[in-house]
């Protein structure tokens, strides 16, 4: 049987909601063209409920896991879920292009921005509670 995922998120609870502008005004998301990441059976990549041993009560299947943007400058790139199978659950990935204004009190001339490119590693704490590397 073939799955019919846009028929399925055309009844999408918080596509209908936003649609509706009640919830998430300004926040933007790209365009899903990925299967469901809810809710799969333990350690499967069956839905649950779907194995024919299942004694699970079959769920709809459903993006619960969903990555939304509210702001000027920025562009995604690439949206997807990834397949990893240790949760019922599979994990949703993004990649983004963000313009960004870094104040420089050493000069008024703004940098370009090739000279802003900073990786997210070099974002992220690296001790308990402490700042950037």
């Amino acid at each position: 049987m073939e799955n019919n995922w846009d028929a399925l998120f055309e009844k999408d609870q918080l596509k209908i909601e936003r649609d509706a502008g009640r919830v998430f005004k300004g926040w933007n998301e790209g365009r899903i063209y990925f299967a469901p990441t809810y809710k799969y059976s333990f350690n499967s990549d069956a839905y649950a409920g779907e194995t024919a041993t299942s004694k699970k009560k079959r769920r709809t299947p459903a993006w619960c896991d969903r990555i939304l943007w509210r702001g000027d400058g920025i562009v995604q790139l690439s949206y997807y879920r990834g397949e990893s199978r240790f949760s019922d659950h599979r994990p949703v990935c993004g990649t983004f292009i963000v313009d960004v204004e870094v104040p420089n009190r050493n000069t008024k001339r703004r940098s370009s921005n090739a000279d802003m490119r900073i990786g997210a590693e070099e974002l992220l704490p690296t001790d308990k509670g402490k700042g950037p590397a």
